[in-house]
């Protein structure tokens, strides 16, 4: 890449991608992946993510059509996140076609000229080009609305966004004139204070509205998370015409259950939102009256510890041992009978 070339993809996809050119076959396994990813990246030995980060790393490469990931019957998952048993690499002994002609890029995509992509990112640059020579008008759209108009896929925005085709300079929401739909958060107002308690489930959101709803604590609002909704909806927080500085979270202690407030709380952080952080006082309350249901695929100690790592550290043994054995603690536990009798749940609410 010489010097005046823009990277399309991050550092580590990059370095990662120069190595599988080297492999010489087109069919890379799982294996080797590993060892070229400790080659290019020796640190990432020891990272407790490191899973997470090949996953992200050969989603990353597939969105840039620089690999092509297998069907979902062939993924390891043994592990979380589920794998690819391997990729296939481009077929390096297909003709070459004569060079393409030469394109006149629209202003706002001036960079594309000597930008390095792939034939696939250049097709998809050539038709976002035809839409800003094309397009007229000033409508903001929902962002998939716009892929399919001008990618003829409604998902194709969601992609491309994770490649570095996207970012300051280059293919902005702004630029495409879309905006990114953010699902509405249902609450229900319990009184003036800063606290948003966001709940997982529908019935212990009753019963949690219920009892707060008649006495004075610090939380303002509640809300249905509507299991992996609130992912998303963590976002429509501003649009709630309430004042909110912190997000407290209960939800069931297995794996969706904590997952979900850690991934709502990297975005929220992304945003400029507060942090989306645990309801002390309602898992403490969860630990002494829930029982364990059994039935649950067992994870692995590191793939545990990292989902607990989201609660507080009083509550993380308990979680591991939990996700670790196969089993799962559902938050309806703490239902109406017991934050009726009981006010221990509400320590860090008050």
């Amino acid at each position: 890449m010489t010097s005046d070339q823009r990277p399309v993809l991050s550092d580590r996809a990059s370095r990662l991608r120069m190595a599988l050119i080297e492999w010489p076959r087109r069919r890379v396994p799982l294996q080797v992946l590993w060892q070229i990813l400790d080659g290019i990246d020796p640190a990432t030995r020891t990272f407790l993510h490191r899973r997470q980060l090949l996953a992200d790393t050969l989603a990353e490469l597939a969105a840039a059509h620089a690999i092509d990931l297998p069907a979902q019957a062939s993924y390891d998952r043994t592990e979380l996140p589920a794998l690819p048993r391997f990729v296939t690499l481009p077929d390096r002994t297909a003709p070459l076609q004569q060079p393409a002609a030469p394109i006149v890029w629209h202003p706002a995509l001036s960079w594309a000229a000597d930008a390095a992509i792939t034939t696939a990112q250049r097709r998809t640059l050539e038709k976002i080009n035809r839409w800003l020579f094309t397009s007229r008008g000033n409508v903001v759209a929902p962002q998939r609305e716009r892929s399919l108009e001008i990618l003829g896929d409604e998902k194709a925005l969601d992609r491309l966004q994770t490649t570095g085709l996207f970012g300051p300079g280059r293919l902005t929401l702004d630029l495409l004139r879309a905006r990114r739909v953010t699902p509405p958060l249902h609450t229900a107002h319990t009184g003036d204070g800063p606290v948003l308690l966001v709940v997982e489930n529908s019935d212990t959101f009753d019963s949690l509205h219920r009892v707060l709803d008649t006495q004075p604590t610090r939380v303002g609002l509640v809300a249905w998370g509507a299991g992996g909704a609130f992912e998303a909806s963590v976002l429509s927080i501003r649009t709630l015409g309430h004042s909110v500085s912190e997000i407290a979270y209960f939800g069931d202690l297995d794996y969706r259950g904590l997952q979900i407030p850690s991934n709502a709380n990297r975005l929220s952080a992304a945003y400029g939102q507060p942090s989306v952080r645990p309801a002390v006082g309602l898992y403490s309350a969860l630990q002494r009256a829930g029982t364990y249901q059994d039935g649950q695929p067992p994870l692995t100690a590191a793939i545990a510890t990292q989902l607990s790592s989201w609660l507080e550290p009083q509550h993380r043994e308990w979680a591991v041992t939990s996700l670790v054995g196969g089993t799962r603690v559902a938050q309806e536990a703490v239902g109406l009978a017991y934050i009726t009798e009981n006010d221990d749940w509400l320590v860090d609410l008050v």
